[in-house]
């Protein structure tokens, strides 16, 4: 990945939020925090959070697990379709 530099100024405020990070560098917990960040607002997939923040997709993945944040959705529509297998499955017995 390029890497482009540039400056940021933050208030004196988050030096002690930003010590409280995982990571080795602050370079690495303002990297790690930007991408947990667009993740969780669901504008980049997991897999390119993960490619974001330096961690392999596993590594992210556990990151995540660690501060209570899923990293999966289950929706309604994966709900039906998992019952509509099971049902396929089981010859169409009642799965209720």
């Amino acid at each position: 990945m390029e890497m482009e530099s540039f400056q940021v100024n933050l208030p004196k405020e988050f030096f002690p939020l930003l010590d409280a990070l995982d990571g080795p560098n602050i370079d690495t917990k303002v990297k790690v925090s930007l991408a947990l960040g667009l993740f969780v607002n669901k504008q980049v997939t997991l897999a390119r959070a993960a490619e974001l923040s330096g961690k392999s997709l596993g590594e992210f993945i556990d990151f995540l697990r660690s501060k209570n944040i899923p990293w999966m959705e289950y929706t309604e529509e994966h709900l039906k379709d998992d019952e509509r297998a099971i049902k396929d499955l089981l010859g169409g017995m009642n799965v209720e």
